[in-house]
């Protein structure tokens, strides 16, 4: 019942949207907010003494488990932790597993949180060490943005990493834990991913290399949306026929980091072209050591070969233009 109940009340959360939103500003100071009273999510906060005179907090819900001894940290990053795993449900097919965030203010946190961290059966732990910027009077300015781009990559990586199909043993290649921990966090958006990709297509990397060449994790670009595009791309600039404009300005990507924006353009576009199950099929074949013309061969709206994928896909980022008015 439980598995059928948690999507049901993911949906409920948008009506929760306030509660949350005060939970982020409560955690800095009072009492420890009321739960909301929707079964099976109800986040709550507790305290957890560090001595006699010190002290962090846990904030614990079903999915996800936050602690510091910052309390005005922990609404902000649950709710970045918590939007995050619908996009992981589109493209996997189910819910990444309870997750549990550290974030170390004072080198002593790690070991006073990491009994209750590691008792809470959170399958992903990560630990964030956090330092807290300043203004210049000294005093502390809110820092929930600046932890967006790294907590939310780490969880999304090891989300995807951690996807278990039950079907083999072969780990994920790094086309596709780079691809899927783009379109979990979000970030760059597809239009500017899509446009960076179209400004270099004499340098993108051949789909039979990208499956498997190495893209290391420092490549995966790590954001927020809202900030842009890679290279100071203006997402908000348009034609006088309402078109976007494609910006001159964007900067050549190295290899590595074009290998990835590639890798999350064609994880989309198999997703956006044959349907929800098509990820999930790619990594459990993946995983039992088939290649991925193996599941383009059973595909019903994808091309039934790499090279054709290939094709289809280049084509996407270049769409031909609106034929002249007569």
């Amino acid at each position: 019942m439980d598995a059928v109940r948690r999507p049901v009340v993911r949906l409920t959360s948008l009506t929760s949207a306030t509660f949350l939103l005060a939970l982020a500003l409560a955690c800095s100071s009072g009492p420890p907010p009321e739960t909301t009273g929707i079964p099976g999510f109800e986040p709550t906060v507790k305290v957890v003494p560090i001595g006699a005179n010190d002290h962090f907090s846990v904030l614990d819900s079903s999915d996800i488990v936050v602690a510091s001894r910052d309390r005005s940290l922990l609404g902000g990053i649950f709710l970045l932790l918590d939007d995050a795993q619908l996009p992981y449900r589109r493209y996997f097919q189910t819910l990444p597993p309870r997750t549990a965030v550290g974030l170390i203010v004072q080198p002593a946190d790690s070991a006073a949180m990491d009994s209750v961290v590691r008792t809470s059966g959170a399958k992903i732990i990560v630990w964030e060490h956090v330092n807290i910027p300043r203004d210049r009077e000294g005093n502390p300015l809110p820092i929930a943005r600046f932890l967006v781009s790294s907590v939310r990559n780490r969880v999304a990586r090891q989300w995807v990493l951690s996807a278990d199909t039950a079907v083999g043993a072969s780990p994920l290649p790094d086309w596709i834990v780079a691809g899927a921990t783009q379109l979990v966090t979000g970030y760059p958006s597809s239009r500017n991913r899509n446009a960076q990709l179209a400004s270099q297509l004499g340098d993108l990397v051949p789909i039979d290399t990208l499956v498997q060449m190495s893209i290391p994790e420092s490549s995966i670009p790590a954001g927020v949306s809202s900030e842009g595009a890679l290279s100071g791309m203006d997402q908000g600039r348009v034609d006088s026929r309402g078109r976007p404009v494609q910006p001159q300005n964007l900067r050549k990507q190295p290899r590595e980091t074009l290998a990835a924006l590639q890798s999350a353009s064609l994880v989309e576009f198999m997703w956006a072209r044959e349907g929800r199950g098509i990820i999930r099929q790619v990594v459990d074949r993946t995983r039992r050591g088939e290649p991925l013309s193996a599941t383009l061969a059973q595909a019903k709206s994808l091309p039934h070969d790499v090279p054709g994928l290939e094709a289809a896909w280049k084509a996407s980022l270049t769409p031909p233009p609106p034929p002249p008015k007569k």
